[in-house]
């Protein structure tokens, strides 16, 4: 075990020491064919090493490769995920790394039946939070020797009364159980109001504005929040400032709410971290002098476009569309090509007129509106809001509310790039997930490819089936938003905690801060920003509040 765990470190560290980039020109290197696509080494070796070359190299990890062409496409990997490695030990065929993978993947329960090694490969803390007393025993047994450190943290889970337990062991200790279990476990037994002597131990690592933000998001740990009342945030950032002021106001702390949010707004390094400051000071106090600042604002998200309209005051700096050079000349780039991308990513840092001049020659046909999007939002640095409306003709038969969603979502999910992965590999316009897209392509009976994902047309079809789905059960484009990023599963849990089923003078906008995950937070405000942006546009004889949304939030009656 200790030897592919250090082979897994050596092939990280290799990759990490390597950082030559490839600079060819835009649109030179592409992929003639995508489907039935054979990925080889050499190919994968003339590629940048980023997040689009990983996803090739688990594409080709999934081929009919040897032991040898496996070790060395991992070399090339610039994160070694899980997914990743899981798909090397296949190819590998190495008894050890077989071994470690085996104990990654294993239950808890069937982890207890296995070794040392296996049990601390495998056992998260998480995990071990599903294991009972007796079970959390005999894992100690067997690690407390080779990994005492470890050992301690399981004793603490397996504790009568864990909280007791935490709260007098390390800082390290501390943070590992508090952030690393569950919230079902964190419910169960850490919902109490932490002594002022663990706070003053705790309160200078930095790891307590994460501590603050789990326990202030989490309204079933109402106890747990309340030890940060009136705390100093001088030394944290602006967004645990903010987390701050909402759990004063959870308390009915008005005034000191209103000091955390001015500090908050202090240390916002953006536009939209100070607008969302300022509405909520409106919110507190109802002065109109703070509507009367954000309806100012040049940044378009939800708190400054929902002033704007509580003040009837129009929008404006929004470009809907753009007009594209008259070039007779072909195009050689590609636009379903995800190493074009990258390509233009890499060599499009600094443009000034010239290079914008060359761009608009490339970037002369319809199709390639997205990329030119790009190039233009870099040259004006931001100062422009692009909500352009490409693949009309891909959405023609879909509703004015539909085409708005779909518009809404691909501007944030891609910037309706065809060719952009993530980090988590989603694809294409509307970044949909492999396992999603393997799921729908068997729904509607058609051959499975990967990499038909990065054409527009496929890649909008699947994701107007999964929106299907996600409208029988939602009847709102925010909550689609949640279900969309952090999927339909992690949205109801939210509502179970609490979220979006009490009725105050604080909300919906209280839940709406309250989303746990920071992405899905923001994805969710940023896609309702959008959505009330084109639907006013595509639909301009029907007005289209967000103070209709806002009403309704609590009422809807969600499955």
């Amino acid at each position: 075990m200790k030897k592919i765990l250090c082979l897994v470190f050596i092939t990280t560290f290799i990759y990490a020491n390597n950082i030559e980039t490839n600079k060819e020109s835009i649109g030179k290197k592409t992929i003639d064919k995508q489907q039935g696509f054979n990925i080889t080494l050499d190919w994968l070796e003339q590629k940048p090493k980023t997040i689009t070359k990983d996803f090739y190299i688990l594409q080709y990890l999934k081929q009919d490769i040897t032991p040898d062409e496996a070790s060395k496409a991992l070399s090339m990997v610039k994160y070694v995920s899980n997914q990743i490695f899981y798909a090397f030990a296949k190819k590998f065929n190495h008894d050890e790394t077989t071994a470690v993978v085996q104990c990654m993947q294993a239950s808890a329960k069937e982890l207890i039946n296995t070794y040392d090694d296996c049990i601390k490969a495998g056992l998260s803390l998480y995990k071990a939070t599903k294991l009972s007393q007796v079970e959390l025993n005999e894992a100690i047994l067997k690690v407390k020797d080779k990994y005492p450190t470890f050992a301690n943290k399981l004793k603490i889970l397996a504790s009568s009364i864990p909280f007791t337990k935490t709260i007098s062991t390390s800082i390290d200790n501390f943070y590992d159980i508090y952030l690393k279990t569950g919230s079902q476990f964190k419910m169960d037994f850490f919902n109490y109001k932490l002594p002022k002597s663990t706070l003053n131990k705790i309160k200078k690592d930095k790891r307590v504005e994460t501590l603050i933000k789990y326990s202030i998001t989490n309204p079933q740990l109402d106890l747990l929040s309340k030890s940060f009342l009136g705390i100093d945030d001088t030394n944290f950032k602006s967004l645990t400032s903010f987390f701050l002021a909402l759990n004063e106001i959870n308390n009915e702390n008005l005034k000191q709410a209103l000091i955390y949010l001015s500090n908050s707004y202090k240390k916002a390094y953006n536009d939209y971290g100070k607008n969302r400051a300022i509405f909520w000071k409106y919110l507190i106090t109802y002065d109109k002098k703070f509507l009367e600042e954000l309806s100012s604002s040049n940044n378009l998200d939800i708190y400054s476009l929902y002033a704007k309209e509580l003040l009837n005051k129009k929008l404006h700096n929004i470009v809907y569309d753009i007009s594209l050079k008259q070039n007779e000349a072909i195009s050689t780039f590609n636009t379903n090509d995800p190493f074009s991308w990258v390509d233009l990513i890499i060599n499009s840092k600094n443009i000034n007129k010239e290079k914008l001049k060359e761009y608009k020659t490339i970037f002369s046909k319809e199709k390639t509106k997205p990329y030119l999007v790009y190039i233009l939002n870099k040259y004006y640095k931001y100062t422009k809001h692009y909500f352009i409306t490409p693949y009309k003709n891909y959405l023609n038969e879909y509703s004015i509310e539909r085409k708005a969603l779909i518009y809404a979502i691909a501007r944030q999910e891609s910037g309706f790039v065809p060719a952009s992965i993530s980090t988590a590999f989603a694809q294409g316009v509307m970044q949909i997930m492999p396992f999603l897209s393997k799921h729908i392509a068997k729904k509607l009976d058609e051959p499975y490819d990967i990499y038909k994902l990065f054409d527009a047309k496929t890649n909008l079809k699947y994701a107007n089936y999964h929106l299907d789905n996600l409208e029988k059960n939602l009847d709102n484009p925010l909550f689609i938003a949640y279900s969309y990023n952090g999927g339909y599963g992690y949205f109801k849990y939210q509502k179970k905690l609490g979220l979006f089923t009490k009725n105050n003078d604080f909300e919906p906008f209280m839940s709406m801060e309250l989303i746990s995950y920071d992405e899905t937070r923001e994805y969710g405000k940023k896609v309702l920003a959008n959505y009330y942006i084109y639907k006013n546009h595509l639909d301009n004889k029907n007005e289209f509040k967000l103070s209709s949304i806002f009403e309704n939030l609590i009422e809807s009656d969600q499955n």
